[in-house]
């Protein structure tokens, strides 16, 4: 962590302290809130509010985006690092099978979109990363809408105005990717989207697509919530229920275009049609192997260190705990000593977190300390039928959050979602839980949604 950033991290400890002054132990009176905010909020966010918001300060901010974008670019560069830029050895290294490689490099093989979230913890260092979803299929992104739904709360908008914050307005940011998208390749103004998911997903993930449309609507992107199933070719156009489209944006994933055979063979021939009629996907399924647990787990191998440069190595050191995937086989322990994996991962049990190299949010993730040695080891044994990461357990620190119901303030461990779209962050979709059951963070584990105010100036910040 820089001097500025550990600066700035002291400063947003402050305006915390300094909120909690202001609010005592009461959460934000919503009772006055513009109704159609509280929907929104609901509908994307349910009903698990945290009791405030988080802080951040500008030198954090700008931290921030340096980093996660150094690490977006290493993993953008691994195949040219690691494996002379074959697209398809590099697809296999990340556990991609056939099926799901022929899809992500279908000719000709889009450039990677910079669209994703990082999940974070904040210890005494800083931040540091936990994993990196490179995609467009994200949760949170309607996040905005909970800082204005608090900002009807008097208190805090006084505070927010009088310590000059701000929070980035992320479906802008949004906005601002899919026009640029449409514009490179031809289509005029006004455009519209396709948020797409998978046929068998949409019922689940339609209430948050239609907000996320909603939102789009004042930013000049037309919106369309639908599924795969929907999707006609006519006339060289995609059309949704009779209406054709400029770009689809992805919320199915590589994983349920391949769940068997005949969704491979319709998603190969959904993918042709979006070729033909010059329809880009945003983000492109090949983006997906970037984000994945075993490409970031390939930062910490010893053939990839030794490419980087200074500034690198040190990134590396400093954001991302030691990860590897898990295997047999010797390798070097973040203090650079030769280690036997397995045997290493067993006497540490305490200090590591096992995760399914392929899992989402959270589940099958399992920290050590909670197993006792046989179970700890049982489960490693289980973890080598099937991909898995380890990691160097990463302990946030706590922070304090009033009770909902007034009774005073207790400890609540934050997983901060932030945003990066293009090269520009674009705001922090939290989760939190209190200290006590707080292992993994996670919405599966019916943590709390909340946002961040940020002392962070100009013309993307949203009073």
């Amino acid at each position: 962590m820089t001097r500025a950033a550990r600066a700035g991290s002291r400063t947003a400890a402050r305006l915390t302290a300094r909120y909690l002054d202001v609010a005592g132990d009461r959460a934000p009176v919503l009772e006055d809130a513009d109704p159609r905010l509280a929907g929104n909020v609901r509908l994307a966010l349910e009903e698990r509010l945290l009791t405030r918001p988080a802080f951040l300060e500008a030198a954090e901010v700008e931290e921030l985006e340096v980093d996660l974008n150094g690490i977006v670019d290493l993993l953008l560069s691994l195949p040219d690092r690691l494996f002379d830029g074959d697209l398809p050895a590099f697809a296999a290294a990340v556990g991609l099978n056939p099926a799901q490689a022929r899809l992500a490099l279908r000719a000709p093989v889009p450039e990677p979109a910079r669209i994703g979230r990082a999940d974070l913890y904040r210890d005494g260092t800083g931040f540091r990363l936990l994993e990196f979803n490179l995609s467009s299929a994200l949760g949170g992104l309607q996040t905005p809408e909970l800082n204005r739904l608090l900002l009807s709360d008097g208190r805090l908008a006084r505070f927010v105005r009088d310590e000059g914050l701000c929070f980035p307005d992320t479906v802008l940011a949004l906005a601002e990717a899919i026009t640029d998208a449409t514009g490179a390749v031809g289509h005029p103004a006004p455009h519209r989207v396709a948020l797409m998911d998978c046929a068998g997903g949409y019922r689940a993930t339609e209430p948050e697509i239609r907000v996320l449309a909603g939102l789009l609507a004042p930013h000049g992107v037309e919106a369309v919530p639908c599924h795969t199933g929907q999707v006609r070719e006519a006339g060289g156009r995609i059309l949704v229920d009779g209406r054709p489209v400029d770009l689809v944006y992805r919320f199915f994933t590589l994983g349920e275009l391949t769940a068997d055979a005949a969704s491979a063979t319709a998603a190969g021939a959904l993918l042709d049609s979006f070729a033909r009629c010059g329809v880009p996907v945003l983000s492109p399924l090949r983006t997906s192997m970037h984000g994945n647990k075993r490409a970031l787990a390939m930062l910490w191998e010893e053939r990839c260190r030794r490419t980087f440069t200074p500034r690198e190595q040190e990134l590396v050191r400093r954001l991302l705990p030691w990860t590897r995937e898990l295997r047999p086989g010797t390798v070097t322990t973040r203090e650079g000593t030769g280690v036997d994996l397995l045997d290493h991962c067993r006497r540490n049990r305490r200090r590591l977190v096992l995760k399914p190299a392929h899992g989402l949010g959270g589940a099958g993730t399992v920290l050590g300390r909670s197993a006792t040695d046989e179970e700890w080891a049982a489960l490693l044994r289980t973890a080598l039928e099937r991909p898995h990461v380890v990691q160097e357990l990463v302990t946030p620190q706590p922070e304090p959050f009033p009770a909902a119901d007034g009774s005073g303030a207790g400890g609540w461990v934050l997983n901060w979602g932030a945003f990066l779209i293009g090269r520009r962050y674009a705001g922090s979709f939290l989760r939190g839980l209190p200290t006590a059951r707080a292992d993994v963070v996670s919405y599966a584990a019916r943590a709390h949604a909340g946002c961040v105010f940020q002392a962070l100036p100009g013309p993307e910040a949203q009073r």
